[in-house]
């Protein structure tokens, strides 16, 4: 299996494909090669933390593992807004004792995403900025 790729979502395309069936098709690029597109399509059963994928939209980015053109497994990593996050990843699940406020999600200033998960010491999780 090979390591997982980050992905942007540019554009979907529509979901269930031409027979139907459990999958969203859409238009994605790597952000180092954002000129590089790529049309993909996602199995609803390779969305590990997506609940539906027809909550996947135009700005989430995507941890994807691929194995040749199929994909094995697909990850929300980032949304461009905290509803279209939260619409993906589903209500939140906290923890049954909390000894402090558990972070869900934040916004990155400097990669401009709303991130899924607490930050790692104080730093963005996708682009390792630090945050104030």
């Amino acid at each position: 299996m090979s390591e997982p790729e980050r992905y942007l979502v540019q554009e979907v395309h529509n979901f269930g494909g031409f027979f139907g069936g459990d999958t969203v098709t859409l238009t994605a690029a790597r952000p180092q090669a954002p000129e590089q597109e790529e049309t993909l399509t996602i199995d609803q059963g390779a969305l590990v933390n997506v609940r539906d994928r027809h909550t996947i939209c135009a700005g989430m980015l995507l941890a994807l593992t691929l194995a040749g053109d199929r994909i094995d497994r697909a990850e929300l990593l980032g949304a461009a807004s905290h509803a279209e996050l939260r619409a993906a990843l589903g209500p939140a699940q906290p923890q049954e004792h909390l000894d402090s406020p558990q972070i869900l999600s934040y916004q990155c200033p400097s990669c401009g995403l709303w991130v899924a998960g607490a930050p790692n010491t104080m730093h963005c999780r996708i682009c390792g900025t630090p945050l104030a």
